[in-house]
């Protein structure tokens, strides 16, 4: 652990990371510098709520920075770019948002989608909210079962016909315990919709959102 630490420390000394934002040094262990993160974070509003869903908590409209950061965690391999994203969305959760007893659940990927990408970016996300809220991650609790096709260029009536039937209960799926779905980018809540229906038809007495970002069209 320590000479790992070590060499992270000495790389970052010889190549210092670059912010995605405008390429200036980056914060130790980020991919923004401090202003790219600020400006970043300024509040422009509130999505409305996705069908199913009770309450949401949302980072600020997707920008240049943010997106570079959302485009490579999801494509690029850059894992710590999830704790750039949940510092960004941060202050859009309230406190007593996660109720006692309640646990985050990502929104998952299909098996085959995750094997591709090697990690599935909403579970990345989650364990910093975890970490945060001191809640349960658990993964298991909702699985994909249909590998639907991109919804980048969909609308949402299209996008709510792809997701139907693509999720259902995992193995580690219990009743009676509120949900806090977490995801990425909220664009037209026809995903975190399609997980709370399946969530809710099997007894979840509740399920709430939380995604870093929004696109500005829900």
């Amino acid at each position: 652990m320590i000479l790992r630490e070590t060499i992270g420390w000495l790389g970052n000394l010889v190549f210092p990371p670059v912010c995605v934002g405008c390429g200036r040094i980056a914060l130790a262990g980020r991919e923004l510098c401090l202003r790219c993160r600020d400006e970043a974070g300024r509040d422009a509003g509130r999505p409305m709520l996705p069908a199913g869903i009770d309450a949401i908590a949302c980072g600020p409209l997707v920008a240049p920075p943010t997106r570079e950061l959302v485009h490579g965690l999801k494509y690029q391999g850059h894992r710590r770019a999830a704790v750039d994203l949940v510092e960004i969305a941060r202050p859009a959760l309230v406190d007593g948002f996660c109720p006692d007893g309640s646990v985050l659940v990502p929104v998952p990927l299909h098996p085959h989608r995750r094997r591709e990408r090697g990690y599935n970016q909403s579970e990345l996300l989650a364990g910093q909210w975890g970490r945060i809220l001191s809640r349960k991650v658990e993964p298991a609790f909702l699985e994909r079962v249909v590998d639907t096709s991109t919804q980048t260029k969909l609308g949402a009536d299209a996008r709510r016909a792809n997701l139907e039937g693509a999720f259902r209960p995992g193995k580690a799926f219990r009743k009676d315990i509120a949900v806090v779905l977490v995801d990425d980018v909220l664009t037209t809540g026809s995903t975190l919709s399609a997980c709370a229906a399946a969530l809710l038809a099997a007894g979840s007495p509740s399920v709430r959102a939380i995604c870093v970002l929004w696109a500005g069209e829900a």
